[in-house]
């Protein structure tokens, strides 16, 4: 009996099925063995931009793919984007949904964080309030240009200013300078170093720092004495009898004081009487009325103090009798004298 040989049609036809097998099979892998979408609830996000985003594209949460994209439409001129998000992924009102990028081609997804637990729940057609579109390569570019142009105008006019032989002798000086002051620091740090100058010694004198050991020591020491009431000023702050009496003196102030208030007392009543205040008040505008007449020359006080003509008859009168005394001197012993006024007087 004779074999039967496959023709030529059998065996493309065999290859063909394998093709298609082995097509199926990468198409599996490629969607992830997925033949048909998970059971789940739909969420909705708005975004100002959704350039590059797909229908069918991946949803994650921490990197992992929670969901896929549903359908993206045009809402009151934002992107709304409904998402699937498989059954028992944990979605919360405060969650943030970004757009962003993976592989070698970009594809964008999206990437949500969860939210914290302690905020409400999302459920079937919630919304995620927060959103944030990735920033396309374009609007960085326009929002780079300005800044080039700055640094391209800041570029001409430093080659315009240096290009001149002003401007190069002008950065040739200003190199020269720093180069000396560097050389000046330098130099003045070798000398700090070696103890040279006021700073050096301060630096490397011994002495000068055993000085300051010594001083800390007694200044360590004379806090120790306060702090155990050693001293005057140790005293003043341990002694608990000086805290108490300084406290009843002033609860006796306080006292004091309540007392005044109160009206209590001479220096109380001389505070809060009213009649006494209206007294001293007439007191001080009689005496201004009687100060003002006397400057006017009203009355004899008033006479005496603004009459001419009366202080230059007094001065005449004291002259005359000056003069008389010193003439009855003249004429009289002391003794005689002495005798007459003394006879006088009794």
């Amino acid at each position: 009996m004779e074999k039967k040989s496959f023709g030529i049609e059998v065996k493309v036809g065999i290859f063909v099925f394998i093709g298609l097998i082995i097509l199926g099979y990468m198409t599996l892998r490629v969607n992830k063995g997925k033949v048909k979408a998970k059971e789940g609830y739909e969420l909705t996000v708005l975004f100002d931009s959704v350039s590059g985003l797909v229908k069918n594209s991946p949803i994650q949460i921490a990197g992992i793919e929670v969901g896929r994209v549903k359908e993206i439409q045009l809402k009151e001129g934002r992107a709304q984007v409904t998402m699937t998000i498989n059954k028992g992924v944990l979605v919360y009102e405060d969650a943030q949904a970004v757009i962003k990028s993976q592989g070698v081609l970009g594809d964008k997804y999206i990437e949500i964080s969860s939210g914290k637990t302690t905020a409400t729940l999302l459920k079937e057609k919630g919304l995620i309030g927060g959103s944030r579109s990735t920033m396309e390569l374009d609007d960085l570019l326009a929002k780079a240009m300005p800044a080039m142009d700055n640094i391209s105008d800041i570029t001409k006019n430093l080659g315009e200013v240096l290009g001149t032989p002003a401007g190069k002798n002008n950065l040739k000086e200003t190199f020269l300078n720093i180069k000396r002051t560097s050389e000046d620091i330098r130099t003045m740090t070798l000398g700090l170093s070696r103890g040279e100058g006021t700073m050096g010694k301060l630096i490397r004198d011994d002495a000068l720092y055993q000085d300051m050991r010594t001083t800390m020591a007694g200044l360590k020491d004379t806090v120790s004495q306060i702090q155990g009431g050693q001293g005057s000023i140790g005293k003043l702050i341990k002694d608990e009898e000086l805290y108490n009496e300084t406290k009843k003196t002033i609860t006796s102030l306080q006292n004091m004081a309540k007392k005044i208030d109160s009206g209590e007392g001479t220096l109380g009543k001389l505070v809060n009487d009213d009649s006494l205040y209206k007294e001293a008040k007439e007191t001080m505008a009689n005496l201004n009325q009687t100060v003002k007449k006397i400057n006017q020359g009203e009355g004899t006080l008033g006479k005496l103090v603004n009459d001419d003509g009366l202080y230059k008859e007094t001065k005449n009168t004291l002259r005359s009798v000056t003069k008389a005394t010193e003439g009855l001197q003249e004429q009289v012993p002391v003794s005689i004298l002495g005798t007459v006024i003394g006879t006088i007087i009794r």
